[in-house]
This record gives structure tokens, sequence and C-alpha cells, in this order.
């Protein structure tokens, strides 16, 4: 299977997967996986062949830029205890810990290489971990600390992966004082080099006017900051994540509206791509893994299912310790998890995925025992992705675990900002900037705005008449649109209308639609 049947795969896996997934009230990662492993048994397949070194640099970068896109500095400051801890802390624990039972299991695998693929096996997955936080209705708190752990764990874990692997390709021991060392440096020169890309980005932007042009710009910057952080020795990860956030809080001041919608959608496109491609990737290297296992397949899966319970019993330990100390001593006053049942759930959305597939597979090919210790991996990877992404959704409500209704939450929003245009409006009448006359338009557009953004929003008494005559409106709009796109396709097969100036006039018709 080539690149372009794989990117097909991708593309109808998740036409399948995605509706699929919301039916069934089941996180897509895990589906797309299922589909992978489907396809990899599939008698004639021929198995995928991708360099794994290019795995991460290709996959990571966008991936990681999307999910940092979506949070801030302010929820990741205020939440930076807990993160710390389960992105540098928890995954040393977790790392040495499956490291010990590997070379138990295994005989003969040297503590450096155990070491490795331990710290490979400690971080979960970003991209699972937000695809699963944001569809759960968790508590923010709760959200915002799956998402922060999932986008700085694999800084830690690809640092000690690249620590034990030089150990074991030379035969040493492992300097935990030079680990510690490279961890600290890589961190820091990988954020420094992220705002640097950043800073560049700005004013690169400023200079950009067209919409198209700055969507493509975007693109480049996270292969860029990855690529900058690497070629030094700096974290790749963490130079992503910074340059990410960083150009995300001036958004508004360098990208005009156009830009920032053809961004948006350009970014969701290529998320839920690259999603499907990396997802279903996993499921794909099935078929390699075991025939590179030959006769050890069975200790290996012995040895994986082991793991994997290690690993989920690490992490669940450390979080209802966590969870258990809130609810006794409340060390903080917004302590996350809050008490047990948070505590549970965190622990049990510990998924593995992209990045612990592409480390095990990156392994040298003279190491010893490399080919069980890659089904090792796998294993985890799929012990902790589909059976907690299978369950978790039903533990959530068993334990009642919600946070705030988003829906709720956007309503709020909605008339906070409306309050906003409407003081602003009073402001420019008074200063008699405006008249009486476009005030009062100005008015009801600010009463249609605030429906428009009111997701049920009929159940909202402030709300409600504003919603059915925002309802109605839109149904005349959508009426009155047609019948002008109607016209506008009928004169684009006319030979006396260009077809270009056409299609200009039928784009601008679909953005006044959309806000209408």
């Amino acid at each position: 299977m080539n690149r372009i049947e794989l990117l097909f795969l991708a593309v109808g896996a998740l036409v399948v997967a995605m509706p699929l997934a919301s039916r069934l009230n089941l996180p897509y990662p895990v589906l797309l996986t299922i589909v992978g492993i489907g396809v990899a048994l599939i008698p004639g397949v021929p198995p995928i062949e991708l360099d794994p070194d290019l795995i991460l640099p290709v996959l990571l970068p966008p991936l990681l830029w999307t999910a940092a896109s979506r949070t801030s500095w302010t929820h990741l400051k205020a939440n930076m205890r807990p993160i710390l801890a389960l992105a540098v802390a928890l995954v040393i624990v977790s790392a040495f810990a499956a490291a010990a039972l590997i070379t138990r299991l295994i005989p003969g695998v040297p503590w450096p290489l155990a070491f490795a693929v331990g710290a490979a096996m400690a971080p979960p997955d970003p991209v699972a971990a937000t695809s699963v936080a944001g569809r759960l209705g968790l508590p923010h708190r709760m959200v915002s600390v799956i998402e922060g752990e999932g986008l700085g764990n694999d800084a830690t874990a690809l640092t000690l992966f690249n620590t034990g692997l030089a150990s074991a390709a030379v035969g040493g021991t492992i300097s935990w004082v030079a680990a510690a060392e490279e961890l600290v440096v890589s961190s820091i020169g990988g954020v420094a080099i992220g705002l640097l890309v950043a800073l560049i980005a700005r004013k690169v932007l400023d200079w950009v006017t067209d919409a198209t042009l700055a969507g493509a710009f975007s693109v480049v910057l996270p292969f860029g900051a990855y690529a900058a952080a690497d070629a030094v020795g700096a974290s790749g990860v963490l130079a992503v994540l910074a340059t990410a956030m960083a150009v995300a809080a001036v958004r508004f001041q360098v990208l005009d509206a156009e830009a920032r919608l053809v961004g948006r959608a350009f970014w969701e496109i290529l998320d839920l791509l690259l999603t499907a491609f990396a997802f279903i990737l996993i499921g794909l290297e099935l078929r390699p893994i075991v025939q590179h296992a030959n006769g050890s397949i069975k200790t290996s899966i012995t040895a994986g299912i082991a793991v994997c319970a290690l690993l989920i019993g690490v992490r669940l330990a450390w979080l209802l310790g966590a969870g258990l100390l809130a609810d006794n001593l409340r060390l903080t006053s917004r302590p996350t998890p809050a008490n047990w049942r948070e505590a549970l759930v965190l622990g049990w959305g510990g998924m593995r995925g992209v990045v612990t597939i592409a480390a095990a597979l990156s392994l040298p090919t003279n190491l010893p025992h490399r080919a069980e210790l890659i089904l090792v991996t796998f294993v985890v990877v799929m012990g902790t992705l589909v059976l907690p992404g299978i369950t978790l959704p039903w533990l959530v409500k068993v334990l009642k675990v919600g946070g705030i209704d988003r829906d709720a939450a956007q309503r709020e929003i909605a008339v906070r900002v409306t309050e906003a245009m409407v003081s602003r409006l009073d402001e420019l009448r008074d200063e008699n900037e405006i008249s009486a006359e476009v005030a009062a338009a100005w008015r009801e557009r600010a009463r249609n705005l605030v429906a428009a953004l009111s997701p049920g929003g009929e159940a909202d008494p402030r709300l409600a008449d504003n919603v059915k005559r925002m309802r109605r409106h839109r149904e005349v709009s959508g009426e009155l649109f047609a019948a002008a796109q109607a016209e506008a396709l009928r004169l684009r097969e006319d030979r006396d209308f260009d077809p270009g100036a056409v299609d200009a006039v039928l784009g601008y018709l679909d953005r006044r639609l959309l806000v209408h």
C-alpha cells in the first residue's frame, strides 16, 4: 500500500468513523485504529512501508499545532502544578516502571534499551487526549489538564527515549545527571526557539495581506519550529507549542476576519485528515510488527498485556493519590483532580498513540530484541487506546463527572459580547457619532447576533423572543439568497458572463448567508 492509497483509505475511514463514533459515543481515533487493524488483516493487502524517522517530524508538528491553538497560556498557567506532575513526574515514573517490568519479562534486554522503550510507552497521546476531552462534557479544569498534559508529556518522553537509546547504542549506562541536564536545556531551548519563530511569523503576517497566502504560511510554521529546534538539539515539541500559542494569542491583531476563517477551515480539515492517517497507521503496522516478531509473539503479547496493566495501574495510583489528597487536605483552592471520581476518569483516560508507536519503530535495527519490543509497544498502545476509549464515556456517566453545559456557557458568552457591543453603541450615540436611526438598526443587529450565537437559546428567558425572531429571519434570508444563487448559477452557464466573475459573486453570497 503506497502513500496515495493510504490517504484515500484515511479519508474513506474518516467519512465512516466520524458519524459512527458520534452515534456510538466513542472517540473516533479508536474506531480509526480498529479500521487500520481490519485492513491490515485482509489477505493480499501489502504491508505499509513508511520511514519511522519521518513519522514524528511529519505528523507531530501539525497535530500539536492544532491542539495548542485551542488552549491558552492563561489556562495552562492556572493548572500548571497538575500538568507538570503528569507531563514530567508521572512520565518519568511510568518509564522506570515499564522498563523494570520489561527487563523481567523479556530476558536479555539491556536496561538502557528497556528504559528507552518504557519512555516511549509513558506519555498519553495528545491527539487522542484532546479528541476525548472535548466531547465528554468534563469540567473545564479537567479538560485543561488533559490537554496540557498531552501537549507537554511528549517533550519529556522523547528526551528520556533519546537518552536511553544513546546509551543502548554504545552499550553503556545511563547518566541521570546528563539526562536531567538535557531535559532542562532542551525544554528551555525549545521554548526559546518557538518564541523566536513566533516573533518572525508575526512580522511576516503583518506584511502578508492575502488570506490564502497567510493560511499557506501558517502550514509552514509548525514544521519550521520543529525542524529548527531539532537541528540544535532542543525540544521540537515545545518549540511547536510555544510558536502555536504565541501566534494564536496575536492572530486577531495580525489577521483579518477572512484570513482567520480561511485558516480555521483549512486547519480543521488538515487536523481531521492527519488524525485519521495517524491512527489508521497504528492499525496498519500490526502485520509487519507481528511478522518481524517471529517466534516470540506469545511472549511479547503477554509482556505487552502486563506492561499495559502496569502503566494503567501506575497512572490510576498516581491520580487517585492526588484525588484523595485533594479530598482530605484541600491543598489548593481549585485542585485537579478535585476528588477520587475525577482522578479515576483522568487515570483511565491515559491513551497511548502515534508518538509511542513512532518512537518504537525508530529503534535501530541492530539492537537486540527490537521486534519483540515493538510488538510489546503495539500491545500497550492498543490496550490503553481501545479499552479506555470504549469505556470512558460510560465511566464518566456512571461517576457523574459532569462539567459546565457548553451550550449554556456559549449563551453566556454571547450575552456578554453583545452587551459590550450595545455599551459601545450607546457611547457612540451619546457622542453624536451616529444617528438615532443607525443606533436602532445596530441594536436590532445585536439582538440578532446574540440569538445566532446561542445554541438552545429558546430555553433561556433572556433570549427566547430573539431566537424565534432570528429563526424566522434566517428562513426568509435562506429563501432570498437561494433565489440569488440560482440566478447566479444560471448566468454562469451564459456565454456572455465570465465564470470567474460569477464565482466571485457566489462567494460573496455564501459569506453573507453564513451571517444571516
